[in-house]
């Protein structure tokens, strides 16, 4: 408490300095935290994903002539890839293939209410990988692909928009003038969930299961039973490629470094390599390095001239006792409460600053123009995780910012502090 005190004692002997100091710290912690919460929505288990740490990821295939090397044909795979090089795999708890979300026209069966939606067709393994609220009826089975009616799900705020209410399941609508049966209600599912987003889901035909050739027009996603399954599948999948190749004559399939994890499928770009993830890695702590070291740097300028200010203080509190190591820690410590404020500050700031770019942090080459919301996961922006690191930036920030000038202070000699005025 004494120490908390002396702190705010500093803040009214020298208001503009400590301000200063405190909206130094403050701005960087918003930029550190900003970079947080930003790769805790992009690749941490967050609902609907929640199961991203253990999920192998395929979003892009590749073929190539066996004897004319310049055919080449990029694509995506398809379900029929799944069913014969994944789904036989026991590591494997549960798969799904699900096209991108793509704009579609639904309305009531008479043709009233009519809207924009963003459809995707996909599996009933959507619906293990992923955890989905439902709010009404239920997902859809293997025994409804190909029947007489499409069955579809869709999302809480088109059910509304459509009947004015959630429970809606055994209703028909017209999706894209087919006449389709709603079976499930789903909670809304935020646009930064980069393969769980839609806002109505169907199935894809039972043919697609059938592709020849494996390419397609849909992602994949393998759930492990454990992360430490994964050398496992890769070692599966390659062989079952390995053999597929082996049988055709005019071309072979490259699975192009593929399955990504989570990282890597967030960031794998349209080649026969996938993303450089050290380097994404170091580029990430570097950044995080600069926005830590330049405000300190500055900080550190700052709280030496508060030293200067004290300097016959320290010298009066050696001539009672105190020693070097005291008055290290009594600066540091009336110095991280500062560092606190302007953290606490920072990360306030922080929510902000992500919510008003939400949509220029999140759009990426899947969500372009998509309807949905880019609603921020409450999951990701109050998780012990974000308090933990932001207090952990705080201590970083005052080492840096007060260590040189505390230590400077305090060797000085009694009668230097105190002839220095």
């Amino acid at each position: 408490m004494q120490t908390i005190r002396q702190a705010f004692g500093l803040l009214r002997q020298n208001p503009l300095l400590s301000t200063i100091s405190i909206l130094g710290t403050a701005f960087a912690i918003t930029m550190i935290m900003a970079i947080v919460i930003t790769w805790q929505t992009k690749y941490a288990d967050l609902e609907p994903e929640v199961n991203r740490s253990r999920c192998l990821y395929f979003s892009a295939m590749h073929m190539q002539g066996k004897k004319n090397k310049d055919w080449n044909n990029f694509s995506k795979p398809s379900a029929a890839f799944m069913k014969e090089c994944i789904q036989p795999l026991a590591e494997v708890e549960a798969c799904t293939a699900f096209t991108i979300a793509d704009v579609a026209l639904m309305s009531l069966a008479d043709g009233g209410n009519r809207l924009k939606v963003d459809a995707v067709n996909t599996d009933p393994g959507f619906w293990k990988v992923f955890n989905m609220q439902f709010l009404d009826g239920r997902s859809f089975t293997e025994a409804e692909r190909g029947g007489n009616m499409k069955s579809i799900i869709i999302c809480a705020s088109v059910a509304r928009k459509l009947f004015g209410t959630t429970e809606v399941a055994g209703r028909q609508v017209l999706l894209n003038r087919e006449l389709s049966n709603i079976i499930g209600v789903v909670k809304d599912v935020s646009v930064t969930a980069k393969d769980a987003y839609a806002q109505v889901w169907g199935m894809y035909p039972v043919n697609e299961q059938e592709r020849v050739g494996f390419m397609g027009e849909e992602t994949i996603v393998v759930m492990a039973r454990t992360p430490d399954d994964f050398p496992v599948i890769k070692q599966g999948i390659e062989k079952r490629v390995k053999d597929i190749n082996a049988v055709l004559e005019d071309f072979e399939l490259d699975i192009m470094e593929q399955p990504d994890n989570i990282v890597a499928h967030v960031n794998h770009v349209w080649s026969n390599e996938g993303p450089d993830l050290p380097m994404l890695y170091l580029q990430y702590a570097i950044a995080l390095f600069i926005i830590l070291l330049v405000p300190s740097l500055n900080l550190c300028g700052l709280s030496n001239s508060r030293m200067q200010q004290r300097i016959s203080e320290l010298g009066v509190r050696k001539a009672f006792g105190a020693t070097r190591g005291t008055l290290v820690r009594q600066i540091l410590n009336e110095n991280l409460v500062l560092t606190s404020l302007g953290g606490i500050l920072g990360l306030i700031f922080s929510y902000f600053a992500v919510y008003a770019m939400r949509t220029w942090l999140f759009t990426n080459s899947d969500n372009i123009g998509t309807v949905g919301d880019f609603s921020l996961s409450m999951e990701a922006l109050f998780s012990p995780q974000i308090f933990v690191l932001a207090f952990v930036f705080c201590l970083v920030i005052n080492l840096l910012s007060a260590g040189l000038p505390a230590w400077l202070a305090a060797r000085r000699t009694i009668v230097d502090s105190l002839n220095d005025k």
